[in-house]
């Protein structure tokens, strides 16, 4: 007789019974190796989607997979070997490998005191199981815990979730009505609890939003509702709710406040600074502030509906307003510098911001303008180029206007005009006479040009050019050989008496940045044949030019190799306390006791290999110096030392090494080189990250430097020496400087002037208004500090 037989035997229509139950029924043979089961009812197998076959003489581990690692599953094992009754929740798996979790009851069957089977009892929890982790899972995401309150035995009951919110160990915290009250916010304590005894007076629910304070000081933001509930005598026995953590609600709320309150400051202090204007899609006027009235000086009625070139000065290119709208239209932000015309014809200039508005359909709904009026400082900037690029002397352009406009050029044509012998003229009749004779001639060569093709230069003393950005080589020539031959002709007043100057014109039509240098090769060359006229060639290249480079090549070659490749220091001195606060690092080849000024070889080293270390050894050198000195120094940089890899690479090395960025100044020369922005930018970023500062030097002396000098964020500017030595004597350099001065100080930066060579030369520096003064009155570069 098998098991069933058996019981049925006890139990009449038994195995109808467990086939018909709801819940999966098994029973195994104890007496068998590995407890096999030996029955099953139908609900197990469509539990586990298995025949009864499959699953008939196999121990019901086979249910677990892989997942045998389950505490349930040791203790049922136990329970078995303890032959003790047990229940537990176990993770099972269907044939299919769908997680079932089994409420799991097993007993032993004993007869004649001997156990002679276990009967099991399983029960589908997964829908409860489910249910219970959405549940859950649902109170974590929203941050919503339950509690309830049993008035009638003082019981309060907190969910995981409140635990959570809380910030509280669930084992080592009783809850309770008191112990909530203290873990809200003193300022706050107050009005939950008026809040709570308020409803059981009222019998109403309530909810409202108050703070929590966590054992860190972090104060969170939670929101409770409340209901109580109430005997048929209206005594209260029991009080639900709920509690939601709102703090990220809480603080985007306050950022929206605070960000509603900043957009009201901003949209004030861009009307009182601003000219603001609203455009639609055709680009017609649909709101403008108060200030775009006054700059314009038309009333709103008269602007709304207009179209925006209403206020468009006619010298504005038309591809301009072409790239303009190709811009907004592609949603991308459009800057630029516009000249604008008043209702009244009068000139402004403007600084334009225009911005495409988004709307929700990712299209754009509308434009806004955003101007700034810069009339001021363009003229400004305008009057300050002029002067910078016009030779104080004669009024003639200056020798950076002539780079600037060799720099634009497309066939260059140039020839310098160089008076015979002017030393000598210097030397008898004097400097102030020197003066009046080279103002006379530049007159007569203005005359002699006799057209606006041609440009006309004084570069220095009896130095003059005359230039043509895109012309012939036969038609330059022939307006140089007709400007010779006039010019020989005309007379020069010196004392009461009248001669011809004699003078020597080389010409060149090289390479835009082989030009000038080209026609000063072959001046030397004219010169030294007595010819007046010489156009240069390459055979002139060829001779004394190269002999030169190869001699100073070889004695800067020595030079490093013997370590006579010095820094000499000197001194900028504070014109208010007369205090010697700061070192400039300059370059010098020290030969016995002489020290050879970077004039003879510098120039011929960039051409070598000796430059990068050269440079180098002048940073390693200074930086020993100073590490150990209080205070501030600077280096020369040129635009190719900031782009040579080589060299960035060891000032940034040698910077972390010694860490004393914060006293080092870097002098940037020859600024209006300056092509590649970004990486010069990206530069002088780091370096400030590192506490350095930024000087400009030689300003004053041309456009570029002018250009350059808000966008490399300088510290200081040295104003040039050319303008310094003779600010005593000429008041047109003392004007140029007072402008530089005021402007510096516009823009918070200190001033310097070099070639303060005497006391005059300081009196009047410091009555302008600049910071420091640097020069051989003070103390010529030394070696020793």
């Amino acid at each position: 007789m098998n098991i069933v037989n058996e019981l049925n035997t006890l139990a009449p229509h038994f195995k109808e019974i467990i086939q018909q139950a709801k819940y999966g029924i098994t029973i195994t043979d104890p007496n068998k190796k590995d407890n096999p089961l030996i029955y099953v009812n139908n609900y197990f197998c469509e539990m586990f989607g298995y025949e009864y076959n499959e699953v008939i003489g196999k121990n019901c581990r086979f249910l677990q997979s892989t997942d045998k690692e389950q505490d349930a599953i040791k203790d049922i094992k136990n329970a078995i070997k303890e032959e003790e009754p047990i229940s537990r929740i176990v993770r099972n798996y269907k044939k299919d490998g769908t997680l079932v979790y089994s409420e799991v009851n097993i007993t032993p069957i004993v007869k004649n005191n001997k156990v002679k089977f276990f009967l099991g009892i399983q029960k589908d929890l997964t829908f409860e199981k489910d249910l219970s982790e959405k549940i859950k899972n649902s109170e974590t995401l929203s941050n919503l815990g339950y509690w309830e309150l049993d008035l009638i035995k003082n019981n309060l009951y907190w969910s995981d979730q409140i635990f959570s919110i809380f910030e509280i160990n669930k084992n080592q915290f009783t809850a309770s009505y008191d112990d909530f009250l203290k873990l809200i916010h003193p300022d706050d304590k107050k009005l939950v609890n008026d809040a709570y005894l308020n409803s059981l007076e009222t019998k109403k629910k309530y909810s409202l939003q108050h703070r929590l304070l966590m054992n860190d000081g972090r104060v969170k933001y939670v929101e409770e509702r409340c209901h109580t509930y109430f005997d048929k005598n209206g005594t209260p026995i029991k009080s639900v709710g709920t509690i939601q953590d709102i703090t990220q609600i809480k603080e985007i709320e306050i950022e929206l406040e605070n960000t509603l309150s900043l957009a009201k400051s901003y949209k004030l202090a861009m009307d009182e600074s601003s000219m603001v204007s609203k455009a639609d899609l055709k680009g017609n006027i649909t709101y403008i502030n108060d200030n775009f009235c006054r700059v314009s000086k038309y009333t709103k009625d008269e602007l709304i509906g207009k179209p925006h070139n209403i206020v468009r000065h006619p010298d504005n290119p038309k591809d301009i307003f072409k790239d303009l709208w190709k811009t907004i239209k592609s949603k991308k932000i459009w800057k630029k510098i516009l000249k604008n015309i008043d209702k009244y014809g009068q000139e402004y200039w403007v600084d334009m911001t225009i911005l495409p508005i988004i709307g929700q359909d990712n299209n754009i709904s509308e434009y806004i303008a955003i101007r700034h009026d810069i009339t001021e400082t363009i003229n400004q900037k305008i009057k300050l180029d002029n002067i910078a690029n016009t030779d104080l002397l004669t009024g003639l352009y200056n020798r950076h206007k002539l780079y600037s406009d060799i720099n634009v050029s497309i066939l260059p044509a140039l020839a310098i005009i160089n008076i015979d012998r002017f030393t000598e003229i210097n030397d008898f009749y004097g400097h102030a006479l020197g003066d009046c004779i080279i103002k006379e001639f530049s007159q007569k060569l203005l005359l002699c040009k006799n057209s606006d093709c041609y440009d006309l230069y004084h570069l220095q003393g009896d130095e003059f050019v005359i230039f043509n950005n895109n012309i012939s080589q036969n038609d330059f020539l022939e307006k140089i050989y007709e400007i010779e031959q006039k010019l020989r002709k005309e007379k020069i007043s010196i004392n009461n008496d009248f001669i011809n100057l004699d003078f020597s014109i080389a010409i060149s039509f090289e390479t835009k940045e082989a030009l000038l240098r080209t026609a000063d090769m072959a001046l030397k060359v004219a010169k030294k044949t007595n010819k007046d006229i010489l156009i240069y060639s390459d055979e002139i290249s060829k001779s004394k030019e190269y002999e030169n480079n190869i001699k100073w090549s070889n004695i800067v070659k020595v030079a490093l190799k013997e370590d006579k490749v010095i820094p000499v220091f000197q001194a900028l001195v504070n014109n208010k306390t007369m205090k010697h606060e700061k070192y400039e690092a300059l370059v010098r080849i020290k030969d016995k006791d002489k020290l050879i000024s970077p004039f003879y070889f510098l120039n011929i080293a960039k051409k070598t290999r000796h430059y990068t270390e050269i440079t180098k050894t002048m940073i390693e050198k200074t930086f020993e110096l100073f590490k150990d000195r209080e205070e501030e120094f600077s280096i020369n940089l040129t635009i190719e030392d900031i782009l040579n890899e080589e060299i960035k690479e060891f000032i940034l090395k040698i910077l972390q090494k010694h860490k004393i960025g914060n006293r080092l100044v870097f002098e940037i020369v020859e600024s209006e080189s300056i092509e590649n922005f970004e990486d010069i930018s990206k530069f002088i970023v780091f370096v400030k990250g590192l506490g350095c500062k930024i000087a400009i030097d030689d300003f004053g002396t041309g456009y570029s430097n002018f250009e350059y000098l808000v966008k490399l964020k300088a510290d200081y500017i040295k104003i040039d020496g050319s303008l310094i030595k003779d600010i005593d004597k000429n008041p047109i350099s003392e004007i140029v400087c007072k402008n530089i001065v005021n402007f510096a100080k516009d823009l918070n930066m200190k001033t310097i002037a070099e070639f303060v060579e005497n006391e005059k030369i300081l009196e009047k520096v410091k009555a302008i208004g600049v910071d420091y003064s640097q020069g051989y009155y003070f103390s010529e570069p030394k070696e020793i500090i």
